[in-house]
């Protein structure tokens, strides 16, 4: 890798806590990555970690359903919108030629007309108009919520209905949660990624010191394996593979594993069909604590402790390419 790219990497995934932070995430829903996080987390935590559980899956969020907390907000999450003084304005167009998204138009001899619904909040209006003429404004995009909780705490962000741009509250939402860990001593922080390649989980990727891609051995899961995997790469995050239904009928285990082999990685977990991880979801408990001595149950409880050795022998040799054993 050149040497500069690395650098750019290396200051990419940077983060501002010590805190170990896994990311839970998947090339496609369905593959069980939200059971995947809640449980690791609630397995953690059984075994004396204090564990900070994130979901950035803001348009769809689902883990504190799955996790059986009710999350109370702690604050709104807030975006740039220009206000237009038109007493200052000279109608230059300056403003609406600086507006990638076309949020504002302007017509010859008009003072500039803007939709809200396009703003991406860039604020290139505000640094291109020569006249002073636009003011900061803002509106209401999403809101954090937060379940503290003993060994086990949960903070996720929930996109306001009918905003359409959500990466926002996806990074106030890993603000929040550095935040929260720079002031209390977690061990782990688990975070519950959107599912897909896109922007947002870039963002929710970001920082992360191991990622666990969750998918299921059917062809659609393989191809969407080989999209997650070649997005961590790039990125230069270390990822490991978890097989889901790993005993579904027709399954093809072999692909899983080749697509692994191509990026370098392994399959360090795979979770059988279990007919009490759906009761699990029914009852709003994880399945470890459900139904501990549940085959879906057990493969979580051994993923834990191969996670623990994982940042045990990380922290010995300080090298993000610690092996798991």
């Amino acid at each position: 890798m050149p040497v500069l790219v690395d650098k750019v990497i290396q200051v990419f995934n940077k983060k501002p806590v010590d805190t170990p932070v896994i990311a839970v995430t998947g090339g496609k829903g369905g593959t069980g990555k939200t059971s995947v996080a809640v449980n690791l987390a609630a397995a953690l935590s059984g075994k004396g970690c204090r564990v900070l559980l994130v979901d950035t899956d803001v348009d769809s969020p689902t883990t504190a359903i799955v996790l059986g907390r009710q999350p109370q907000p702690v604050r709104e999450v807030k975006t740039f919108i220009p206000k237009i003084i038109e007493a200052k304005c000279n109608k230059c167009g300056k403003c609406s030629e600086a507006c990638r998204a076309h949020a504002l138009i302007q017509i010859v001899d008009k003072y500039p007309m803007f939709f809200e619904e396009l703003c991406s909040g860039c604020e290139a209006c505000l640094l291109a108009c020569p006249q002073e003429a636009i003011e900061r404004g803002d509106k209401i995009v999403g809101r954090i919520c937060h379940a503290p909780g003993g060994s086990l705490s949960f903070i996720g962000g929930e996109l306001k209905p009918n905003e359409a741009r959500s990466a926002q509250v996806v990074t106030a939402t890993k603000d929040e949660a550095f935040r929260q860990a720079s002031r209390q001593s977690f061990d782990i922080i688990v975070v519950d990624t959107p599912p897909g390649t896109h922007c947002n989980v870039v963002q929710s990727v970001k920082g992360a010191d191991l990622a666990l891609a969750v998918t299921e051995p059917t062809p659609l899961g393989i191809y969407d394996l080989d999209l997650i995997l070649k997005l961590t790469s790039t990125l230069g995050i270390q990822t490991r593979v978890i097989i889901n239904k790993a005993d579904i009928p027709g399954q093809n285990r072999m692909g899983v594993l080749e697509v692994a082999k191509r990026y370098g990685t392994d399959v360090i977990s795979e979770i059988p069909i279990d007919k009490r991880l759906f009761q699990s979801y029914v009852d709003g408990k994880p399945i470890v604590t459900l139904s501990c001595n549940s085959p879906a149950a057990e493969a979580i409880m051994k993923l834990a402790e191969q996670i623990l050795l994982h940042i045990r022998n990380t922290e010995k040799t300080e090298s993000p390419s610690a092996k798991f054993e």
